[in-house]
């Protein structure tokens, strides 16, 4: 009887032990609406594309440079909307006079791919900023191991780990597939 019970216990054990089953697809959610709207006005926007940089091998301070150099380009050369009117706008814009983070974001990833960066390394971002609550969008972008976050509430682009000090990600294009978004960001 008491072999029996400890068996059980062992087993229950064994079982209560495994980390849960996470999958792509148990963590896939819909994407934000206005990235729906997004992929219907820019369609080749949301397509995969080939890292076109193998052909034309850049280092990785000149890759650094590129980021550093759109990611600035794109804060300064977009005015800020004003806050009520930014809320209300669901429609993102590639190369805006004036925008909100959206605008940004989809414009900084428009540019990258122009520049030969493979869709697979760029992915659009919703978080929360942690102070305010508020939602925000954030460009992710893979370079070799580490991961960075171009952001236009921040002058320079930000390793991934600094960043969530200020972020709760909510979730992240999927890179497979353009309907669906993921919370899961660690297999990015």
């Amino acid at each position: 009887m008491i072999r029996h019970a400890l068996r059980m216990l062992a087993t229950i054990y064994c079982i209560c032990s495994q980390p849960a089953y996470s999958s792509y697809e148990s963590q896939a959610v819909a994407p934000p609406l206005s990235f729906s709207l997004f992929c219907i006005q820019y369609p080749e926007d949301c397509q995969h594309h080939d890292d076109r940089r193998i052909r034309d091998f850049r280092s990785s301070i000149q890759r650094w440079r590129e980021l550093a150099q759109i990611n600035s380009t794109v804060n300064f050369g977009i005015a800020p909307k004003n806050p009520l009117a930014s809320r209300r706008d669901a429609e993102w814009q590639i190369l805006p006079s004036e925008g909100n983070c959206g605008d940004y974001a989809v414009t900084k990833r428009h540019l990258l791919l122009r520049s030969g960066w493979p869709s697979s390394a760029l992915r659009l971002a919703e978080v929360v900023i942690r102070t305010t609550g508020e939602h925000h969008l954030v460009l992710l972008v893979r370079e070799g191991r580490a991961i960075f976050v171009l952001d236009n509430l921040r002058p320079v682009v930000t390793p991934l780990a600094d960043a969530l000090e200020g972020y709760i990600v909510l979730r992240a294009e999927s890179g497979t597939d353009p309907e669906l978004w993921t919370r899961e960001i660690a297999a990015f």
